[in-house]
């Protein structure tokens, strides 16, 4: 009987919060909603509401910054160390068809390191686009090196991209901290940025084509990268953009 008890109060507290999530967003924007999720009329309610707060450019821009301060908020990411040099490492390069891989670590503030590969054309453009790849989480500790994120990078450099496939914190060879760290998605974006300061800053790269594009946890950092920084021109975030469910 008490676990019976138990379960009613946990049901109708989680289905309270999100109820509450709804109600307070009507009045105080600044919130974050803790919930796990909406109910499917719920999520469509809260589309059709923040849908109706803007009706054309300027208001969408307005809305914009009010969800930029919120990330920037929310994330921790007001006071991220001043931007060092990058100091990029790079080795290993091999050349397949059409395309080049190496090994590449760049210094995301001071002693702390994004480690990844670089792929690029290997025929000759005016100027190639950029792609950050991110990737998601899975049971796998080195998820970069999966043979299906490697064709897909594969595929992004042969078709002109240069792409920086890069390793999220506690996987691959970013080994400096732990993923379960209570600042993980703030160094992981943080991250995510200098990847963009580099490619940016590559001579050859098209600074009007930079693009970003990754799966589950990847498709956090495209959307919240895009959301941050004007630079980037395209974002795809993959199976984890939802109007109900919250990661």
């Amino acid at each position: 009987m008490n676990k019976i008890i138990l379960l009613l109060f946990v049901t109708a507290f989680f289905q309270g919060l999100a109820s509450f999530c709804v109600a307070q967003s009507t009045t105080d924007t600044s919130l974050l909603c803790r919930a796990n999720y909406y109910t499917e009329a719920q999520g469509s309610a809260s589309l059709e509401k923040f849908a109706s707060q803007y009706s054309n450019r300027k208001g969408w821009e307005e809305r914009a910054a009010e969800i930029r301060k919120l990330i920037i908020s929310g994330g921790e990411l007001v006071n991220l160390p001043t931007k060092n040099p990058l100091k990029p490492i790079l080795s290993g390069k091999r050349i397949y068809d059409g395309y080049s891989v190496e090994n590449i670590a760049i210094e995301s503030f001071p002693g702390f390191f994004v480690t990844g590969n670089l792929y690029k054309p290997t025929q000759k453009l005016k100027s190639y686009a950029a792609i950050l790849a991110p990737h998601g989480h899975n049971q796998t500790p080195d998820m970069r090196r999966l043979e299906v994120v490697q064709r897909r990078c594969a595929a992004f450099s042969r078709m002109g991209a240069v792409v920086f496939s890069y390793d999220m914190i506690g996987y691959g060879d970013a080994d400096q901290s732990s993923h379960e760290h209570r600042d993980a998605l703030t160094i992981q974006t943080n991250n995510s940025m200098r990847v963009l300061d580099y490619l940016y800053a590559l001579p050859e790269v098209d600074k009007k084509r930079i693009a970003v594009t990754g799966e589950s946890g990847g498709g956090t950092q495209s959307f919240l990268l895009a959301a941050l920084d004007e630079r980037v021109a395209v974002s795809v975030p993959v199976v984890m953009v939802s109007s109900h469910f919250f990661g």
